[in-house]
């Protein structure tokens, strides 16, 4: 019994490490079932911390475990992911954006993705040629990065409807985004428990009530880029859409963030995220205006900075 019981402990191995060689690098081996990763109305459904290895890794682990004529896979307490609090406050953009705390409206954004971060701010459109940004292989582009090939090529029968459908709740998400850095002013400036319940209103959904309309556009915001980014010629995912939802899914940690920062009463905490909000709302304006034509509709306009 103790010579077959090694002989299929090994057999067992050595399937586990042949199926983990064909493995593709840009995915992770998890110790649980994955779970959604989308949120709406409010709430996030991804909350569970979902420990995760890397290719590398748990081929190391399985090798070592046959070496050692082991029967167990363990998994190092450090691939856990951990906290996504910043070191600084407002050093947001540096966080560790692996955490279950992270609050993303979908998971499959450029970080996710590519393994690394766009700006904190976007200045301005995206270069169809840049290499910095091209996730999935270069598409042919014009002088100037000017393209109208299949990749990036988007039909204005598919913008027209998603402008008509979702550009409204993003603008007035945008706008009383904006109106959220006045009261969050007041609050920080009278501490006044009238000032930060003002401010909460536009961060908090309460039982029974719609979301406020800066946390109701988070998911149209990713929906919208869907509709505008992605060409029904192309099966691959573009880069703008990529970028466009890591941006949305920042709007939404900033807006969580604030949301804590008003129940603990962090002035210092709330104004910082509200800045970082501001420049992810702007960014993902940046990208996704490039597809509003005057056929379209009218582009987003920025959220200004406070005075």
């Amino acid at each position: 019994m103790g010579k077959m019981s090694f002989i299929n402990n090994a057999s067992i191995m050595f399937a586990t490490l042949f199926a983990l060689l064909w493995l593709p690098e840009g995915l992770a081996w998890t110790t649980t079932p994955l779970s959604m990763t989308m949120s709406g109305n409010g709430g996030s459904v991804n909350t569970e911390e979902v420990p995760i290895i890397s290719r590398r890794r748990a081929l190391s682990s399985v090798v070592g475990t046959l070496v050692g004529v082991t029967t167990t896979l363990s998994v190092d307490p450090s691939f856990v992911w951990a906290s996504s609090s910043p070191s600084v406050a407002g050093d947001y953009e540096n966080r560790d954006r692996r955490s279950s705390k992270d609050y993303s409206v979908i998971r499959e954004d450029y970080y996710y993705m590519m393994g690394k971060s766009p700006p904190r701010l976007l200045n301005g459109p995206l270069r169809l040629d840049d290499p910095q940004w091209n996730a999935f292989g270069s598409c042919e582009t014009a002088e100037g990065g000017s393209s109208s090939n299949s990749c990036t090529y988007v039909s204005l029968k598919q913008r027209i409807p998603a402008y008509s459908k979702y550009a409204f709740n993003i603008a007035l998400g945008a706008k009383q985004y904006g109106s959220l850095g006045k009261y969050l002013q007041d609050a920080a400036r009278t501490n006044s428990d009238k000032d930060w319940q003002k401010a909460s209103s536009f961060v908090t959904t309460l039982p029974q009530t719609p979301p406020p309309p800066p946390v109701d556009a988070l998911l149209k915001m990713v929906l919208f880029a869907s509709s505008m980014l992605t060409s029904p010629t192309f099966n691959g995912i573009s880069r703008e859409l990529l970028v466009a939802r890591f941006y949305a899914n920042e709007a939404s940690f900033a807006t969580k963030e604030i949301a804590e920062a008003i129940e603990s009463r962090d002035p210092e905490r709330a104004m910082a995220a509200w800045e970082f909000g501001k420049d992810s709302w702007n960014s993902y304006f940046q990208v996704v205006n490039g597809k509003i034509s005057p056929k379209v509709g009218e582009k987003f306009e920025p959220i200004p900075s406070l005075q």
